[in-house]
């Protein structure tokens, strides 16, 4: 699976990913945020899907920021 990554923060909890249904990304998918210089994660789902973005809504309470990992949890 290539690197997704957060391509824009709109506010405290909802942001833009360079995945979409291209990347086999499904609305209601949880996906996890990974912050590799503070050594914490945060739990998001998948509110709207694209071709080529998504848009997501924060679950957790850390703040999601640029440079953050994002490894979308396989669907059952």
């Amino acid at each position: 699976m290539r690197n997704i990554s957060i391509i824009r923060v709109l506010d405290e909890d909802t942001f833009f990913i360079d995945a979409g249904q291209n990347a086999q990304i499904q609305t209601q998918q949880f996906i996890e945020v990974l912050n590799p210089k503070l050594a914490y994660k945060n739990l998001a789902q998948v509110i709207d899907v694209y071709d080529d973005y998504s848009i997501c809504k924060k679950l957790g309470d850390k703040r999601i920021l640029f440079g953050d990992i994002v490894k979308p949890r396989e669907v059952e």
